[in-house]
């Protein structure tokens, strides 16, 4: 089969792989859309070095396609359907996980993160991990579920309803799924970041207003606060980086709360914490895949506006460039066609 493999930071390319083999518990799925996102992106980079420890590795968590063959003992899926698969494994018999908690799955074996690899034709996924797409939910949709599973589970934590407003901080993949989800859930959003085109496309996905950048990492948290001067009562942070993590806590207002999805150390002391009585959330990815997809099928949330351009798996080594490269500003998601949907 045909795989993507990353042989050194910015060399990805082809290789022909073994189909493998389900085993007990595993679903074999062929890949049909792939929709790569910024941990893909510092993988395919390797960023100070964390994300690959040694080479070749494959690449790829968001994704969609049909179950092909399932091993001994899956009874949830079968070889047809067509399916989307959450971020993070987990055991299914422990106090989290039989609460919905997945992604706080208490058992040891699955703190540790196993990233999955899915840029390639054929992936073997933990039947766990998969939901089988409703009729009128289409692959790419499917493909691109992290972002609005994420804002599900901030939103939750931020205890936000309908009518409320939130600062989303980053227009990237992330940023425009959390943004597609607040207006499926009747939130106002506030969309701050974003260079190039990134702003037209956060509008389109439903910002109520966008305060983008003329450079990259410039602090606009001046020009927030001069429209909002008491900031505000619920800020989402995307970006997973100390720009995204430092405006987050600028533009919180008294008594906020924030939701952090990564990063490195916070930036900040206790008492930028307790002067404020500031509440933080971590976002540890989220279990709402099911929501999300009938959301979708409903049309009360769309994916398929925000992706600009599409490659074939043939074409992954120039969709990472893209990517990784100046114009990336102007682009929204990008989906990798690896397989046939008939």
């Amino acid at each position: 089969m045909k795989a993507a493999r990353l042989f050194a930071p910015g060399n990805i390319r082809l290789v022909d792989a073994p189909r493998p083999v389900p085993g007990p518990g595993e679903a074999l799925v062929r890949v049909i859309a792939y929709a790569p996102y910024g941990t893909d992106v510092s993988t395919y980079l390797n960023k100070g070095g964390r994300y690959v420890a040694s080479y070749p590795v494959g690449i790829g968590a968001d994704f969609s396609g049909v179950v092909e063959e399932t091993g001994d003992g899956v009874h949830s899926v079968r070889p047809g359907q067509r399916v989307s698969a959450l971020a993070l494994d987990h055991c299914g018999t422990c106090a989290h996980c039989i609460d919905g908690r997945t992604n706080l799955c208490l058992d040891p074996a699955y703190r540790t993160l196993t990233r999955q690899t899915c840029c390639e034709e054929y992936v073997l996924v933990p039947e766990r991990k998969l939901a089988v797409l409703p009729g009128a939910v289409g692959f790419e949709d499917a493909a691109m579920l992290a972002g609005p599973v994420d804002a599900l589970n901030a939103f939750r934590k931020l205890g936000l309803d309908a009518g409320d407003t939130v600062a989303i901080v980053g227009v990237g993949a992330m940023g425009l799924g959390a943004l597609a989800m607040a207006r499926a859930l009747d939130i106002t959003a506030i969309a701050i970041g974003g260079t190039g085109k990134r702003g037209e496309l956060a509008r389109k996905v439903g910002a109520e207003e966008v305060f983008g950048l003329s450079a990259h990492g410039e602090d606009v948290s001046q020009a927030v606060l001069e429209r909002h001067p008491a900031g505000f009562a619920a800020v989402m942070e995307t970006t997973a980086s100390d720009w995204g993590t430092a405006l987050a806590f600028a533009v919180a207002g008294l008594g906020g709360r924030i939701a952090l999805t990564g990063g490195g150390p916070l930036g900040v002391s206790n008492w930028d914490i307790v002067d404020r009585e500031l509440t933080i959330f971590g976002v540890r990815a989220g279990s709402g895949q099911a929501e999300v997809l009938d959301l979708i099928a409903r049309k009360r949330l769309s994916l398929g506006e925000t992706v600009s351009r599409r490659f074939a798996i043939d074409q992954v080594a120039d969709a990472f460039a893209l990517l990784a490269g100046p114009d990336a500003r102007d682009i929204g998601r990008v989906i990798i066609r690896i397989g046939d949907e008939a």
